[in-house]
């Protein structure tokens, strides 16, 4: 459905003073963040609460990040890092005083940096997440109520406690981390280190979960990337969802390119 919003500034005369007072209308059908947009951009003043920005590749991930009220989405990931000024023109963009930004890869880290050292009018916080999945933990931890040290504390601590899968290909024959690598292998890395090579992606997914997944472990979600039919995601779904019962099993389509499946585990 559509968000529809109607706004409309009229004056009305204080009681006491008689003077002209300034009212905003509004006539909303959606969320309270659209509201709040609204009025920072009649007043400026009233921009006190918090934006978030991140970095994600892929439109089913920019979707989540989206339902988690991230509010600017900078294409950007592994193998497309977005520019300084691409960073700086999505905080440029929100109506708020605080934005948090969500780097969501090392390579994306430094840049985010600088970016935000070249904004002026805006506390720009930059939370260390190096993978997707860790900045998904840290929207989902964001409060709105909160001030912006109990936000960053929160969302930061919520992000450390994530391990990332990733299952990639390797595009040529090279060395990395010690190994020999070949064109075509596949790849699997745990929080950016690899750790395992294969030539079958799910059995490599399987035993990367595996070594991820311990005892005080609760939540695993796979985001299942453009290569990746939602007919082998679902058997992957399947076949973890058995083998470990004692966590909720989640699958989302993440879209991501070159990566067949990012796997959180916390």
């Amino acid at each position: 459905m559509d968000r529809q919003m109607q706004i409309v500034q009229q004056n009305m005369l204080d009681e006491q003073t008689g003077q002209p007072v300034p009212v905003v209308s509004v006539a909303i059908s959606g969320d309270i963040k659209e509201l709040l947009d609204a009025i920072a951009r009649l007043d400026p003043s009233y921009a006190s609460y918090c934006h978030m920005v991140g970095a994600a590749l892929g439109e089913g991930l920019a979707n989540i990040f989206r339902d988690l009220n991230v509010d600017q989405i900078v294409d950007g990931g592994q193998t497309m890092n977005p520019s300084i000024e691409d960073l700086y023109e999505a905080i440029e963009k929100t109506h708020a005083k605080n934005v948090f930004v969500l780097p969501n890869n090392t390579n994306i880290i430094l840049a985010a940096q600088q970016a935000a050292e070249l904004e002026t009018e805006r506390n720009v916080v930059v939370l260390p997440t190096k993978s997707v999945p860790m900045g998904i933990s840290a929207a989902l931890a964001f409060d709105p109520e909160l001030g912006v040290e109990e936000n960053r504390a929160a969302m930061i601590e919520a992000a450390e406690n994530v391990h990332t899968a990733s299952i990639t290909y390797a595009v040529r024959d090279t060395v990395f981390d010690g190994h020999d690598i070949h064109a075509g292998d596949i790849m699997g890395l745990i929080d950016n280190k690899l750790h395992h090579l294969g030539h079958d992606v799910r059995e490599v997914a399987e035993r990367l979960t595996e070594e991820m997944v311990t005892e005080d472990k609760s939540l695993i979600t796979i985001y299942y990337g453009e290569d990746v039919a939602e007919e082998d995601a679902q058997m992957l779904l399947a076949a973890l969802s058995e083998k470990y019962s004692q966590c909720d099993v989640d699958l989302q389509h993440g879209g991501q390119p070159l990566y067949y499946y990012l796997i959180a585990v916390e």
